[in-house]
């Protein structure tokens, strides 16, 4: 018996890492009349790009044909790839690597919407946007089209939570509709020990973990997006930090005596100027000038420095 074996199909010589394309050894697909590579690849490290020249290699032309065969093999496939990279410069620049079992069988879903084709497209999707996110997807409803010649309309999908994905097709105006669930896990800074409010959060504080952000309140951060910020409340150990969770700490505070920068490149000058606000680098404050008490605005520029506008 013919061994199923994981044949990596290098088309770039160039020693980079860079997207894989892979093709199940056994796949389920759609009732439509051709079949493309977008259908049946799952894509990793990808990007929006890629999946839309991948939708642009026609596999077979008449799905039909595979009715009786129900399989088709490593060097059909290849055929069709070698002859897209010599003829799209796009995808030659993309310069994906390619996973191909030596025999894949194909099977025709029962319903004219393959569920799992549905879910292999969605994932391919959401991992194009955020290579490092875990996804769990689930799949409610799937709408049957007017008729085999009908396309998914991927940027109106969610990131997480529930989805509405339309699928729109020749003969209506109005989309139908794929309704499911997206739950989305993604590294996420949690405190080592209890940091009150206000003190600094240094490294030794905090560890990476990867936890279900589905439903959090606001955005997650990098590591190094919190080094140096201050706790906007008490952080019990254990707890997850959002960004509402930090506030910067300010480069100038209220009642503070800051330099003060007047002029240009070419001829340029201090003064010590009193700080009327807090503000962060990039903040415009208000700051009065000790000799003349005059307010004036000023930018922040570094800890303890303004420019005077």
């Amino acid at each position: 018996m013919k061994k199923i074996v994981a044949a990596l199909l290098l088309i770039s010589l160039q020693a980079v890492a860079r997207p894989e394309v892979s093709i199940p050894a056994t796949v389920e697909v759609s009732q439509r009349p051709a079949l493309h590579l977008s259908d049946i690849a799952i894509v990793k490290d990808g990007s929006e790009e890629l999946l839309e020249q991948l939708q642009g290699v026609v596999i077979r032309d008449d799905a039909r044909e595979l009715l009786l065969s129900q399989h088709f093999e490593a060097n059909e496939l290849l055929g069709k790839i070698r002859a897209a990279m010599q003829d799209n410069e796009t995808l030659r620049k993309l310069n994906p690597s390619f996973k191909i079992p030596s025999n894949v069988k194909v099977t025709f879903a029962a319903n004219p919407i393959s569920k799992q084709e549905v879910e292999r497209k969605i994932m391919n999707a959401l991992k194009a946007r955020c290579s490092e996110c875990e996804y769990r997807l689930s799949i409610q409803s799937v709408p049957v089209p007017n008729n085999r010649q009908w396309e998914l309309d991927f940027t109106q999908l969610t990131a997480k939570g529930g989805f509405l994905l339309p699928l729109r097709d020749s003969e209506s105006r109005n989309p139908k509709w794929i309704s499911g669930t997206i739950h989305v896990s993604r590294l996420t800074p949690v405190t080592t020990r209890m940091i009150s409010q206000g003190e600094r959060v240094k490294p030794e504080d905090l560890r990476m973990s990867m936890l279900d952000v589905t439903f959090a309140k606001d955005a997650g951060l990098r590591m190094e997006d919190i080094q140096g910020q201050l706790a906007a409340r008490t952080l019990p150990v254990g707890s997850p930090v959002w960004t509402s969770d930090l506030r910067r700490e300010p480069a100038a505070k209220k009642g503070q005596i800051v330099k003060a920068l007047v002029g240009n490149q070419d001829f340029e000058i201090t003064v010590n100027v009193e700080c009327q606000d807090n503000g962060v680098i990039g903040d415009l404050v208000k700051v009065k000038n000790l000799d003349t008490q005059k307010v004036l605005s000023a930018l922040v520029t570094d800890k303890g420095v303004v420019k005077l506008q």
